[in-house]
C-alpha cells in the first residue's frame, strides 16, 4: 500500500471515515459491458484513494466466475470493464484488509497510531492514542480490519442471487438487491459462521454522507433487520459484529454492499 494511502488511513480508520467500497456505474443496464469502480472514500462513494491491485470474483446469472484485477490508473480510484454477455444478474466481490494496533487507556481499548502530538487533536476530540497519551506506551494488541465488498449488476432482467459465502459476515436480501424502491421496507438477514449475528450493527449510507451522518439501524436477536431508503440513488450498506470496547480486540469483519435503489413505486 503506498505511502500517501497508509497515512490517510491511518488517520482516518479511527472514524471509519475512509472505507473502501466497489459500485457499478449502473446497477441495471442493457450494456454489453460496464465500468466498475472502486476505492478508499470519506464521503460514500466518492472515491478519493484507489483500491491497488485488488482481485474482484464475478459470479456470472449461470454461476460461472470470473476474476478480474482492478485497474489503477488514477490515484484516486479503481476500475475495470465488467462484460455482461448474459441477461441476469452479476454478484461482484472482493476482500481488502488493514492492520491495527489496540492499547487499553481509561479502561477501554482504543487503536493506537505512531502521530507526533502536534499533528493529533486533543485527545477529548478522538477515539484514537498516540504514544504522547502514555508515560510509556503499553505493547499494543495487533488486530486486523477486513472488509467485504459486495455488489450486484443486472443486464436486462433479474436472476436469482445467493449470499456470498466467502464474506465472513453474509447479509441476505428478502428483495433482490436490484429491485429495491425508496421508501419501501426491506428485510434482511444476517449470519456469521452459519448462525444469526445477534450483535450485528447496520449502517446506511447515501452517496456523500459521511460516517457521522449514517442511517443506524435496529437489528433483532434473530439477525434480521428491516432497511428503509427515503430516495432513490446510491447506498452503502456496512454490517458489521458490534465492538465491545473494554473487550480485548480481536478481527474485525465489515461487509460493505453498494445499491442502487429505484424510485418510490406509485400505486
Amino acid at each position: 500500500m503506498k505511502k500517501y494511502l497508509s497515512l490517510a488511513l491511518m488517520f482516518c480508520a479511527y472514524s471509519h471515515a475512509h472505507e473502501p467500497y466497489v459500485a457499478p456505474l449502473s446497477y441495471v443496464t442493457t450494456n454489453t459491458q460496464i465500468p466498475v469502480i472502486s476505492g478508499y472514500a470519506e464521503e460514500a462513494l466518492n472515491s478519493e484513494h484507489a483500491l491497488k491491485q485488488l482481485n474482484f470474483t464475478v459470479i456470472q446469472p449461470d454461476n460461472s466466475q470470473l476474476t478480474i484485477q482492478s485497474i489503477d490508473t488514477a490515484q484516486s480510484a479503481s476500475i475495470f470493464n465488467l462484460p455482461l454477455k448474459d441477461k441476469g444478474t452479476y454478484r461482484i466481490f472482493a476482500k481488502t484488509s488493514f492492520p491495527l494496533k489496540y492499547v487499553q487507556h481509561n479502561k477501554e481499548w482504543k487503536m493506537l497510531f505512531d502521530v507526533p502530538a502536534d499533528k493529533a487533536e486533543p485527545i477529548n476530540e478522538r477515539e484514537y492514542v498516540v504514544p504522547s497519551d502514555f508515560k510509556k506506551v503499553p505493547i499494543p494488541v495487533e488486530i486486523t480490519r477486513e472488509w467485504s465488498l459486495q455488489s450486484y449488476v443486472s443486464k436486462n432482467e433479474t436472476s436469482a442471487v445467493n449470499t456470498i459465502t466467502e464474506s465472513p459476515i453474509q447479509v441476505a436480501f428478502k428483495t433482490h438487491p436490484n429491485n429495491i424502491h425508496a421508501s419501501e421496507p426491506v428485510e434482511i438477514s444476517i449470519t456469521q459462521s452459519g448462525q444469526p449475528l445477534k450483535q450485528a450493527e447496520v449502517l446506511i449510507r447515501a452517496q456523500g454522507t459521511t460516517d457521522k451522518q449514517a442511517q443506524h439501524v435496529q437489528v433483532k436477536q434473530d439477525g434480521t433487520a428491516t432497511l428503509s431508503f427515503p430516495h432513490s440513488g446510491q447506498y452503502l450498506i456496512e454490517v458489521s459484529e458490534t465492538v465491545n470496547k473494554t473487550a480485548k480486540p480481536r478481527n474485525q469483519y465489515y461487509t460493505i454492499i453498494s445499491l442502487g435503489i429505484l424510485p418510490t413505486t406509485t400505486k
